[in-house]
């Protein structure tokens, strides 16, 4: 499978696209994207799948703070972050407004370099 080529997201990018259902594997294997914008997902209140999102984007360091906020309806954050090997924090209540997610599967699965977990990062997720 060839790499995707995506070095960098553009602010509001899925601004317009607030009935999208489903942001399955869409910027997986960006092994050259170093960050994610804040709000990139805010317009996007009825995604019910995030899995695979963001797997094995090997130079991505860091998640923004409120990331996930405006997606209450995901049910899915599946191996979102799997891979990404350089990925050193995850920022506290992350997923706190993400009530209804069942699985996180593999979410942070190979992420060698995160130097820790911030203390009650699932204690919202109470149907998991």
């Amino acid at each position: 499978m060839a790499k995707n080529l995506v070095k960098e997201i553009s602010a509001g990018l899925f601004n317009n696209n607030i009935y999208v259902s489903s942001f399955y594997s869409c910027f997986r294997d960006c092994p050259s994207l170093v960050s994610i914008p804040a709000g990139l997902f805010d317009n996007n209140t009825t995604v019910t799948e995030l899995g695979c999102c963001f797997q094995n984007c090997t130079s991505l360091t860091s998640i923004p703070t409120g990331l996930f906020d405006h997606n209450t309806a995901v049910n899915s954050i599946g191996a979102c972050f799997s891979g990404c090997t350089s990925l050193k924090s995850i920022p506290a209540g992350l997923f706190d407004h993400n009530t209804a997610v069942t699985t996180f599967e593999s979410c942070f699965y190979v992420c060698t370099s995160l130097i820790s977990i911030p203390a009650g990062l699932f204690d919202h997720n109470t149907a998991v």
